[in-house]
């Protein structure tokens, strides 16, 4: 599972009721939509992953910080679009809650698992 450091802490990133209900709320088209951007590590979404995976903590770590984390970590060269895609594959589309869904899309539309395998390396 996907990682990320706040302050110096770091936290395992991961999924419960309250975060997915934050996710559905912050993209167009609920689960399908962030599914999709999760596939195309959309940089707008990923502050937005990253804070839900973190409500399970019970520490309400702010979206700002989860922000200002980031952008400390581009300037610090230490975060990459990589990264970005890696940790929204792990943390949505192989995540027990969506991972049965994305399955089904990719049997729908195998150009999908092609696309998101490549993505995986």
């Amino acid at each position: 599972m996907a990682n990320f450091e706040v302050d110096g802490k770091e936290y395992e990133l991961k999924l419960n009721y309250k975060a997915i209900q934050y996710l559905n709320k912050t993209q167009e088209g609920g689960s399908y939509g962030l599914i999709g951007k999760a596939i195309q590590g959309d940089f707008e979404t990923f502050p937005h992953i990253v804070h839900a995976g973190l409500f399970h903590t019970d520490e309400k770590i702010p979206l700002k910080k989860v922000e200002a984390e980031i952008e400390k970590l581009i300037s610090e060269e230490k975060l990459s679009l990589e990264d970005i895609m890696r940790i929204c594959d792990e943390v949505v589309t192989q995540s027990f809650f969506y991972r049965a869904t994305v399955q089904k899309m990719i049997k729908q539309n195998p150009e999908l698992g092609k696309a998101l395998e490549q993505l995986r390396g």
